[in-house]
């Protein structure tokens, strides 16, 4: 679907055309604008407006805009859907959005426009949705990114915009095989998140699900979603099931996943064993939280054999990572319980890994930042 395509249909909607940019969802039949209004309806709708009657407003810049009834006026259409959309309503936010794009009654601005799409997508305006895809697609107004664009397309599809299926099919047809997970995801993603749609845990599982087969990361969302309940009933089985099937596919998340699931017993027997294995092939890869994990599993003897050394160890390089806030108050307190053999253990490991001993200990005990490792290292 080229750029020129959807700009043309930004252009024809001055005509009256059945552009999938400019397509208003149907409004009920009573806040519906006639073809063309009569002297006397376009008085009404002043009074109305003038009240702040929003329906009035977003009326009143419709009939500016094509004028209906009345001498078109983009300024003054500018002027009533912007009153309109103030007050929250999607459709004048929609089509303020789209007067900015064009520069109709105001300068063209591609930025105004995305704001003004944006803040009728949250609230499902499908055209609003609509809107942001090509967007994206077309990177008008925000960078290019074919895997939001396609998201928007299909929320703009599932709103109920009528053009947007086409839109949907090219945009899977563009992104290859790995293409619909990929949008499925940030559909699901937006959901959690809620910034940019109305927050909805059931329907980020839905498009979780949609996306899980294919890729690790959907996979390792959707189980944490389900070990916490959230938006779905708490399936550990299948969480499990999902964790392991990502962490076949190497995704580090997943292996820590799959770590929790036996630590915790959920569904299934505890085994401490199994879980500091999986923590291990994760810390391998510098996850921190499996790092945090396996180093608490070595300080009380859980699932792996007392050391408080090495529980030392994985503390420090989960502190230089991300994920793990707390590791370096964990090797504090750790720190008091240690003899003088565990310490004489940990600066041989430490040398081994070509740190210098001293530097180690004073970052970890003076609050010194993770970026502060680089100079850890022996002279």
């Amino acid at each position: 679907m080229s750029a020129f395509l959807f700009y043309f249909a930004l252009l024809i909607a001055r005509t009256g055309g059945q552009s999938a940019v400019t397509q208003q969802p149907q409004l009920p039949e009573q806040h519906s604008v006639p073809p063309r209004l009569t002297l006397s309806e376009v008085s009404e709708l002043q009074a109305k407006a003038e009240k702040g009657d929003l329906i009035a407003q977003y009326a009143l810049g419709k009939a500016y805009e094509g004028g209906k009834g009345i001498t078109e006026n983009d300024e003054l259409a500018v002027k009533w859907y912007r009153k309109a959309a103030e007050q929250g309503n999607s459709d004048a936010q929609t089509r303020l959005g789209i007067m900015y794009r064009l520069g109709l009654g105001v300068p063209r601005d591609k930025e105004e426009a995305v704001r003004w799409y944006r803040k009728a997508a949250k609230q499902g305006n499908a055209q609003g949705m609509f809107n942001m895809g090509v967007s994206y697609y077309n990177g008008d107004g925000v960078p290019s990114d074919p895997t939001a664009a396609y998201a928007w397309f299909l929320l703009a599809q599932e709103a109920g915009n009528p053009l947007a299926e086409d839109a949907v099919k090219r945009s899977s047809e563009e992104g290859g095989r790995l293409g619909p997970p990929d949008a499925f995801q940030k559909v699901a993603a937006m959901y959690e998140k809620g910034d940019e749609v109305p927050q909805n845990s059931g329907e980020a599982v839905k498009w979780y699900r949609k996306a899980a087969d294919l890729s690790p990361q959907a996979a390792f969302k959707l189980a944490a979603m389900l070990i916490d309940g959230k938006g779905v009933p708490q399936d550990y089985a299948q969480a499990m099931k999902l964790c392991q099937m990502a962490a076949k596919q190497n995704y580090v998340p997943a292996q820590f996943c799959v770590g929790y699931i036996y630590q915790h017993g959920l569904g299934v027997g505890t085994d401490l064993k199994q879980a500091a294995k999986s923590y291990e092939e994760a810390s391998i890869r510098g996850y921190s939280p499996a790092m945090m994990a396996l180093g608490e599993m070595y300080w009380k003897g859980a699932g792996k054999s007392m050391d408080r050394a090495e529980a030392y160890y994985y503390f420090f390089f989960a502190a230089q990572g991300k994920g793990a806030p707390g590791a370096r108050t964990q090797a504090q307190t750790l720190w008091k319980e240690m003899t003088k053999d565990d310490i004489k253990h940990l600066e041989k490991k430490l040398r081994g890994a070509h740190l210098d001993p001293q530097k180690v200990f004073a970052s970890m005990q003076d609050q010194t930042t993770p970026e502060a490792a680089a100079g850890l290292s022996q002279p």
